[in-house]
């Protein structure tokens, strides 16, 4: 299995080391000849350690002055080559032996030397046995189906190894409580819902949000957030997305508390805490959620404005500083700038002035291509709504009268209110985001921000939303979900 093989941070490599030295020999036969790589698993991604060249009977060993951090790693020949797990524990003078290359990993790859690395190695031949018995269950249930026959014999041996292996897991939680293994496993251990909840109806609304709740409040209940071990296997990251993917409302005002109580119960722990804070304030900008540049500004204005985060040298803060000035004045909820500008004609007006239940205001470059793009969508739905209630302020935000007609003329604009600042006066960027354009924000009757960024698709969604399917009697009042998603040409701030 391809797996990305990243140069080593100078961060990972300081982190935890202690005075002694570790050794790791390697016998591979079948690798004779050939250079093979130690790796291990940091912050979701995986590090190149060392290296070693297996001599004409395959063996070699890697080895350094300096403890390996426990954790999960690999040996492995290429990075588009098979690998071979295995955990790092307190004992770090180990063996590694892979018999036969042409076998299964878990059949040809033993470990001895350290009691934790030895029983992960076990704990995988055992899982690969129960899956294999779980599937041959599933096909016996399948065929039994097909053929109109009972299937609650099956059903329940499947049951029963489902129990046979979380005991097998909580027997080694137990064990090993508070060591590496015993971290590792029990981060695989899904948390279960209460009895109660497991028999209620549900089909009750109050059981479904019950349970919604009790998933969402405990989904990180078998991981201590503060242990930097934590980030050294391979399932930390890949649950922070599974969370805020699918286990939180995919809105802003829902997500941002569930963000930043993941990152207070990082505090226990310095590089924990960097590492939390970071992982989600990228979140935050890589986001394809309308309006997350709410979460940005609320984790800087948390952690970094209050000098926390401590790892944030000059020049991210400069970063930081200069994005959180671009939305500070226009988060969904907010009310928007009251700009005055001059229409094509030369009138004066302000924003405040249009009195309709929705107003686009709508900052464009005629050389922009994404403005080209853009811009006939949105004139044909204001075509659509125009009579329903919504108006368009397009702002053109150069000085070129000349080519402002003309973009005019070309996308048929006349009937939009045609705007713009030719002297400066309004300071238009200070309320809002004008660094890429164009720039969408769509304004209630209250010229609250209701909408920002987003392509002209969600913008039709939300509009037929509250403009016809709201007054529906007969509509659902749902949303597609569609529409609280960015659009595809919004960029995003590098904060590595």
């Amino acid at each position: 299995m391809k797996r990305l093989i990243a140069i080593l941070l100078p961060l990972l490599l300081s982190l935890g080391v202690a005075a002694e030295s570790y050794t790791i020999k390697v016998h591979a036969p079948q690798l004779a000849n050939r250079d093979v790589f130690l790796a291990s698993y940091f912050n979701g991604k995986i590090y190149s350690r060392d290296t070693t060249h297996l001599n004409a009977n395959g063996y070699g060993y890697f080895s350094k002055p300096k403890r390996l951090e426990e954790g999960l790693y690999m040996l492995y020949v290429n990075p588009n080559s098979r690998y071979y797990e295995f955990l790092v524990a307190e004992r770090q003078n180990l063996d590694l032996n892979v018999t036969d290359t042409t076998q299964s990993v878990v059949k040809c790859f033993s470990v001895t030397g350290d009691e934790q690395s030895e029983k992960f190695v076990e704990m995988g031949r055992y899982i690969t046995t129960q899956r294999e018995k779980s599937m041959a269950l599933g096909e016996k249930i399948k065929q039994a189906q097909e053929q109109g026959q009972p299937t609650k014999k099956y059903e329940e041996q499947l049951k029963e190894l489902d129990k046979e292996v979380i005991g097998y897991q909580n027997q080694i939680v137990e064990q090993y409580k508070g060591r590496m293994l015993g971290l590792f496993v029990h981060a695989l251990q899904n948390p279960r819902f209460p009895e109660e909840l497991v028999t209620a109806d549900l089909k009750d609304e109050k059981v479904q949000f019950a349970r919604y709740a009790y998933a969402k409040d405990h989904y990180f209940d078998n991981y201590d957030l503060s242990d930097v071990r934590s980030w050294r296997i391979n399932q930390l990251n890949q649950r922070l997305q599974d969370f805020l993917d699918h286990h939180v409302i995919q809105l802003p005002d829902s997500i941002i508390p569930e963000v930043l109580r993941l990152i207070e119960k990082s505090r226990g722990d310095t590089v924990c805490f960097n590492l939390m804070t970071n992982y989600m304030i990228n979140y935050s900008v890589t986001s394809r959620i309308m309006g997350m540049d709410k979460l940005f500004a609320r984790i800087a204005e948390n952690y970094y404005f209050t000098g926390q985060a401590y790892w944030a040298d000059s020049t991210l803060m400069s970063t930081i500083r200069s994005e959180y000035a671009k939305v500070r004045l226009n988060l969904l909820g907010m009310k928007a700038g009251n700009l005055p500008l001059k229409e094509y004609g030369g009138k004066a007006f302000r924003v405040y002035d249009i009195n309709k239940p929705f107003t686009l205001v709508y900052f464009f470059e005629p050389t922009c291509g994404h403005c080209k793009e853009v811009t006939p969508k949105v004139h044909d739905l204001y075509e659509k709504y125009k009579d329903k209630g919504f108006e368009v302020i397009a702002i053109y935000l150069l000085q070129d009268r000349e080519e402002w007609r003309e973009f005019i003329e070309k996308n048929h604009m006349q009937d939009w209110i045609n705007a713009w600042d030719p002297d400066r006066e309004s300071y238009y960027w200070e309320f809002y985001d004008t660094s890429t354009t164009p720039g969408i924000y769509l304004l209630d009757s209250e010229k609250k921000i209701v909408a920002k960024k987003i392509s002209a698709e969600s913008l039709d969604d939300i509009l037929n939303y509250e403009l016809i399917e709201k007054n529906d009697k007969e509509s659902n009042g749902r949303r597609n979900p569609k529409s609280t998603k960015t659009a595809d040409y919004e960029t995003s701030i590098d904060l590595q």
